[in-house]
């Protein structure tokens, strides 16, 4: 006795259009990721600009004038570090470069008085000739992204004007958000927003401090002890500051080859120096420019860096 048991699926009509609203939705925002892009660091920008003009405001400054003070000491803090440090850093990506071919030739004669018996040079050798032509299609590829998301004087110059506006109101990223919000919700979000545009703008103001300092204790040690190239690398360990527990590991690997071959010792010793410096921020430096930016307590900072070491394999 056969029994045929048949199911069946209704989809009703609402379903249908709502699953295309979605797609439509998603579509278009793809289409325009890079206006999105634009508000978003509009919106970081301001949120990292909005703590001093609100200290400023407080002293009895005019809001708007506070906002061109603050963007005024910025863009000339900007132009300066850039007239101070591209010159050298130009060279110096300029000579390394041309050296990294004698770079792998002193690295693979090192490996042939050292394990020539075991044959490995010249698998190291074809490896690294691969890492230094993928070093190159990558940078090529980072410049080039850089250039298209941010290189164009009319993205830069619109970025600037959002901010502006958005930080010359009081509460302007809040009342920006509240008006792309529906009546019910625009409480809940003025809340949310206020909170995480608080939090968002002390961490940007204090990223920024610990890359810095991160950059400048690599510079000077490595000028110290001698190794060339020390602005280029201090420029790479302040800048991948910004990954979180693998951007310190990455920028040190640069540095120690370069200083091994001009050196093993002073390999060794730059290996030392990336060490205390990482060690100098997770527990002294990054906890308290934290607390003093975004407010909380060194302890939870120390201990949420030792659980995410622990997760990412490090410890």
């Amino acid at each position: 006795m056969n029994n045929n048991h048949s199911q069946t699926v209704n989809i009703s009509t609402s379903t249908i259009v709502r699953f295309v609203l979605i797609l439509l939705t998603l579509g278009f925002l793809f289409l325009i990721r890079d206006i999105l892009l634009i508000v978003v660091v509009s919106v970081i920008i301001a949120a990292a600009a909005t703590g001093p003009v609100n200290w400023l405001h407080s002293r009895h400054v005019p809001r708007l004038l506070g906002v061109v003070f603050v963007y005024l000491l910025l863009l000339l803090l900007l132009a300066s570090a850039i007239a101070l440090v591209f010159p050298p850093l130009a060279e110096q990506v300029r000579q390394l470069s041309s050296n990294f071919p004698g770079f792998l030739d002193k690295i693979n004669l090192n490996l042939k008085e050292w394990w020539g018996g075991y044959k490995i040079e010249g698998n190291l050798q074809s490896f690294l000739n691969q890492i230094g032509n993928r070093l190159s299609k990558s940078t090529a590829s980072v410049f080039s992204t850089i250039v298209s998301l941010f290189g164009g004087i009319f993205s830069a110059t619109v970025i600037l004007v959002i901010s502006f506006y958005l930080t010359v109101q009081e509460k302007g990223i809040k009342r920006f958000f509240i008006s792309l919000t529906p009546q019910d919700s625009q409480q809940y979000i003025s809340d949310l927003v206020e909170r995480i545009g608080v939090k968002i703008g002390g961490w940007l103001r204090g990223q920024l401090l610990i890359m810095l300092i991160v950059g400048l204790l690599v510079y000077l040690g490595l000028t110290l002890l001698g190794v060339k190239y020390a602005l280029t690398l201090a420029l790479i360990a302040g800048i991948l500051e910004i990954v979180p527990y693998v951007g310190p590991i990455i920028s040190a690997i640069p540095g120690i080859i370069l200083a091994f071959l001009q050196a093993p010792v002073l390999g060794l010793l730059v290996l030392i120096l990336y060490i205390v410096i990482q060690q100098l921020e997770n527990y002294v430096i990054f906890p308290q420019v934290m607390k003093k930016t975004v407010g909380l307590n060194p302890i939870v900072i120390i201990i949420a860096m030792l659980i995410g070491a622990k997760l990412a394999g490090i410890l």
